[in-house]
């Protein structure tokens, strides 16, 4: 194989790099690069300590995503122990995300705790219209969230929680790489007397990766946060817009595999949170537009589906504080409606209530428990509680284990989706399962571990199923399955127990996850296609002031036998407010197919600069 100019360079420089490796996750040495407890809003209506959590709970910080060799949102889920991300294409184009061997469509996404998934497929759930220089930290929650999130939260939950504004800042970067990419970006925080307001803007395009077919995109992203903060109120407002425009070769089908889509999401949202002595109210209003315009080529006559749906609604969360503990109990109301060329016009509503309550009969111990309740126009009402109990072994060492039933609707996709190849179900029933786990937990200054097994019993699962080539896929709920598995985490701070600064941290995350499957003799399309293994690694290094080295490494094997390696890199120096950097992703340039029918891009080399500006 024959290297280019750069790529002597690039190799030059990392055999520099590699004859003295280590890890660090700092940017700069007033920043700390580790937080041995924080506060998680995800896994329950209360927020509580990490370490008092009864799920297993796994948060990306501010200060990883600024080291890691990650330039979207499905980047940074890659790093997460036990979550499946399944790209098409590069850099934001599209991806799917399961979590412990679940399905796309079993993986809630929120941002700022509002419902962003798409009634029409999941495999629009990632279409964010959020920039990642917005992301203050990304939180995972492993495991059943029905209890306290309601429909789709079968498998786990996925919650981006955007920056907060506490000073003035300007910023922006330019990237430039490989098959004509760019990346722009800018933003801004203001921040006056009690009103703070965020704003920012991207661009990022490329020619595409592969001679085959088109995969070339351009994907432009607007976001907008502002607050009022009085006191003990605070009334928050979001504004998003993401427009992507791409080719999707190889996405859904290799028969016809020259395809091209156009998605457009706009979502509004608006949250207050109001203190009264020991009684909180936050209320929540949301409505999230989606249009979806997808063509096929057939011999040069477009095959075309195009899809707009709404979901809008609001919920009222309240927690009131007592002897016996932290009660939260609410309630929602949402609508969906879907306007289609291939799927017909339908709409459907829910509302529902929910409980929980934690206690804490003695400083060591804590417990949870919780439940909802919720009517659907399709299906009616469902009822779906759950448990969990933390005990504090000593101090930094706590057990934790829980159980708790969830469920998934169908997407209109699975419902009303109609050709010669593919044939939808209007009389699918939702998926059900119980979940348990297990596990501990260990978080000491300088050291975080983590080792936990679960289970998760389903029913009625939905896939897609033909019986032979010939046939056509038809969808319906076929499947009862058990997957079970363990999973074992370590960060390691040398930072925290010797005098260096060079080396500063090392991660690694290793998941199992085996599946016991009764699709009798059908073959399926998405329920046997889960990880197997899943070992996940990062490494950064400090070399001096400035100058930060971050390796990141997945080694992924399937249930049915595919697997790759992939390695990212990134070199960074700092200097005042600036930076620049060299990433480098596929680092030795693995061939392999994530999802669909799509390759995923060889090598791809990028370089840049950034700045953020503090205005006083």
């Amino acid at each position: 194989m024959f290297f280019c100019s750069k790529h002597l360079i690039l190799a030059s420089i990392m055999g520099l790099l590699l004859a003295n490796s280590g890890s660090a996750m700092a940017q700069g040495d007033d920043v700390p690069y580790y937080t041995l407890d924080p506060v998680v809003v995800t896994g329950s209506r209360i927020p509580q300590r990490l370490s008092r959590i009864g799920q297993s709970v796994s948060i990306v910080s501010r200060e990883e995503i600024e080291v890691l060799p990650v330039d979207t949102i499905a980047d940074v889920l890659e790093t997460v122990s036990g979550v499946d991300v399944r790209q098409r294409g590069a850099h934001g184009v599209q991806a799917d995300v399961g979590i412990r061997g679940s399905t796309f469509e079993q993986t809630l996404i929120l941002i700022d705790g509002i419902n962003v998934s798409d009634p029409q497929t999941g495999h629009h759930n990632l279409d964010l219209p959020v920039n990642l220089e917005d992301v203050e930290r990304i939180e995972v929650l492993k495991g059943p969230g029905a209890r306290i999130y309601g429909h789709n939260a079968m498998a786990g939950v996925i919650n981006i929680v955007t920056r907060e504004v506490d000073h003035n800042v300007v910023g922006g970067y330019a990237e430039y790489g490989d098959y004509d990419y760019y990346n722009l970006g800018a933003n801004a925080a203001l921040k006056i007397g009690d009103t703070s307001n965020r704003i920012s803007a991207s661009r990022r395009s490329s020619t595409g990766y592969i001679k085959e077919g088109d995969t070339d995109f351009d994907i432009n992203t607007f976001n907008y946060n502002g607050a009022i903060d009085r006191g003990n109120q605070r009334y928050m407002l979001g504004l998003g817009y993401v427009d992507k425009d791409f080719g999707a070769y190889g996405f859904y089908s290799d028969t016809y595999p020259d395809e091209r889509e156009r998605t457009e999401t706009l979502l509004a949202y608006s949250s207050a949170h109001l203190n009264m002595a020991d009684l909180e109210l936050m209320p929540k209003v949301f409505w999230r537009r989606h249009d979806d315009d997808f063509k096929i080529d057939i011999q040069g006559d477009w095959y075309r589906n195009e899809h707009q749906t709404d979901t809008y609604g609001a919920q009222l969360c309240s927690r009131i504080e007592s002897r016996l503990g932290t009660t939260a109990v609410g309630g929602e109301i949402g609508f969906e409606a879907l306007k289609s060329s291939n799927l017909g016009d339908h709409d459907r509503q829910r509302s529902g209530v929910f409980l929980e309550h934690k206690f804490y009969p003695m400083e060591w111990l804590a417990v949870g428990l919780g439940a909802s309740a919720i009517d659907y126009s399709d299906w009616g009402w469902e009822y779906w509680p759950g448990a969990e109990l933390n005990v504090e072994l000593r101090h930094g060492v706590n057990w934790f284990t829980s159980f708790a039933r969830s469920f998934r609707i169908p997407t209109y996709t699975e419902l009303y989706y109609h050709t010669p190849a593919n044939q939808g179900n209007p009389d699918l029933k939702p998926e059900t399962a119980w979940a348990y786990e297990t596990g501990i937990r260990c978080r000491e200054k300088g050291l975080g571990a983590n080792f936990s097994l679960f289970s998760r019993d389903s029913e009625d699962l939905i896939d897609w199923t033909r019986a032979s080539e010939k046939d056509p896929w038809k969808v319906q709920n076929i499947a009862e399955s058990r997957t079970k598995g363990f999973e074992f985490g370590l960060d390691f701070y040398p930072e925290a127990f010797f005098p260096t600064t060079f080396v500063s941290a090392v991660k690694v995350g290793y998941t199992y996850l085996d599946s016991d499957w009764d699709t009798g003799v059908l073959d399926s399309k998405y329920l046997l296609d889960h990880l197997r293994h899943q070992l996940l690694g990062s490494i950064i290094l400090d070399w001096f002031d400035g100058l930060i080295y971050c390796v990141k490494a997945r080694y992924e094997e399937r249930m049915v036998g595919d697997s790759n390696t992939v390695v990212d890199m990134r070199l960074a120096y700092e200097w005042y407010e600036y930076q620049v950097f060299l990433e480098v992703t596929n680092l030795f340039d693995e061939e392999y197919v994530e999802s669909g029918f799509a390759p995923m891009p060889g090598r791809w080399i990028i370089g840049g600069v950034k700045f953020n500006m503090d205005l006083y």
